[in-house]
């Protein structure tokens, strides 16, 4: 009986924190230590879904008994992964939180407070997260490799796209787009997601007073050999070019492949990065993406 009283008085989990891991174990230990911290700890969850790290990343469970880890047999791009751990949440929160950060204990409360007495706001990100526009057409098409290299806008505009590293949205909001858009592998699907709150007629509000700080873990994995160069650049390209047929056209979106294919090919025909070009040309031209089907990334 004083068990289940006990049980009965114990406070909801209010936040799930979701991170998605690859062959980063160092910077996900400092990035758990960290949230092991956070004020109070039993309000939050963690969820890691893991894609298929070979360094030991999904082993780490065992230091951190109140972590869920989900260990993803293939690698299924970070918008998978999302969805995965986000369909085990139980909060009403989620933090899509990259392992390259480090939260301060405060950190996580400050997010659900903000988002909470912000009506017009629909997610919330630390002020420290680089604050850009949603890009134009052209702006998509010349940062199609990596949508961080986008500018930032000055401090105090508005904040329409976040960096990925740290957001607090709703999960109601998330299942009310069903789900993160899995047209986007590993790229792309963040400016996505900053989309659908502009359409929604809301805003993400930057929070001063979140802390967070870049980790000095290993830096996260980075593709080393051509075949998986090659498979990234085709996730981004294949990401862009879904991006722009959505939000400016189909026409637009076939002008895009057809300008990038052209200019890949030129570059395969005068043997410039020979391998991953011609990767990134086959895999641009097949659609490819980072979403567990190819079982050798």
């Amino acid at each position: 009986m004083e068990g289940t009283q006990q049980e009965q008085q114990a406070p909801a989990v209010q936040v799930s924190v979701i991170i998605v891991s690859r062959n980063c174990a160092a910077a996900l230990r400092k990035c758990l230590a960290a949230l092991e911290q956070t004020q109070p700890r039993e309000l939050i969850e963690v969820i890691v879904a893991d894609n298929a790290s070979r360094d030991g990343s999904a082993q780490i469970d065992s230091e951190f008994p109140h972590v869920s880890m989900l260990r993803l047999p293939h690698h299924v791009g970070l918008t998978k992964a999302r969805n995965i751990a986000i369909r085990t949440a139980k909060a009403e929160f989620l933090l899509l939180l990259s392992p390259s950060v480090e939260v301060a204990p405060d950190t996580v409360s400050r997010l659900v407070e903000h988002l909470r007495k912000d009506s017009t706001a629909l997610a919330a990100c630390p002020e420290a997260c680089g604050a850009r526009a949603l890009p134009t057409q052209d702006q998509v098409a010349s940062h199609w490799r990596d949508p961080w290299t986008l500018p930032e806008v000055p401090r105090g505009q508005a904040v329409e796209l976040h960096d990925g590293k740290a957001l607090l949205i709703r999960k109601i909001s998330v299942q009310g787009m069903n789900y993160l858009d899995e047209r986007y592998g590993e790229h792309w699907g963040d400016v996505e997601l900053a989309f659908q709150v502009r359409r929604a007629g809301k805003r993400i509000v930057p929070v001063q007073d979140a802390r967070v700080s870049l980790n000095s873990g290993d830096p996260l994995w980075t593709p080393a050999d051509s075949h998986a160069q090659a498979a990234y650049a085709a996730d981004a390209a294949t990401g862009a070019a879904a991006y722009i047929g959505k939000h400016f056209g189909f026409g637009a979106g076939v002008l895009f492949r057809v300008k990038l294919a052209l200019g890949t090919l030129l570059r395969v025909l005068t043997f410039q990065d020979l391998g991953v070009n011609t990767g990134l040309l086959t895999g641009f031209l097949g659609g490819s993406k980072i979403d567990g089907t190819d079982r050798s990334l």
